[in-house]
């Protein structure tokens, strides 16, 4: 992703995918816990539970990015969708995202970091340019 090398080498206290970073506290907090490995059972209160075995510390990170991102963007919000991934991630929507875990909120919608505010559709305009020889 490129929050990883992108974001995360711009500003590595930020985004850094290692503990004691700012997105890795909001995380450690949206888990309910800092875990190094996936626990058997995240707290209760927690609404970030991603549970892939296979996914360590800084791979949570990234999956955290998305989940956090798509919600404030508006992709996790329509019917059913919460139904689909409430198991791993509980703040499908932009309102809940900055409710619940503003400190995710505050780093994702700070322009100093140009992070994406809205969401790609897959309709782009190309420009078109001419390429002129100034050859002698």
């Amino acid at each position: 992703m490129v929050t990883d090398v992108g974001w995360g080498g711009a500003y590595p206290s930020v985004f850094g995918r290692v503990p004691g970073t700012d997105i890795s506290n909001a995380m450690d907090l949206a888990r309910g816990g800092h875990f190094q490995e996936v626990p058997e059972q995240y707290p209760e209160d927690a609404w970030y539970s991603y549970d892939d075995q296979t996914c360590d510390y800084d791979c949570q990170n990234s999956e955290y990015i998305y989940w956090a991102l798509t919600s404030i963007l508006g992709a996790q919000d329509y019917p059913g969708r919460l139904e689909q991934i409430g198991r791993e991630w509980k703040l499908n929507t932009r309102e809940k995202v900055k409710e619940k875990d503003p400190a995710v909120y505050a780093i994702l919608t700070n322009p100093a970091y140009k992070l994406p505010t809205v969401l790609p559709d897959g309709k782009y305009k190309a420009k078109t340019f001419t390429i002129q020889s100034y050859r002698k």
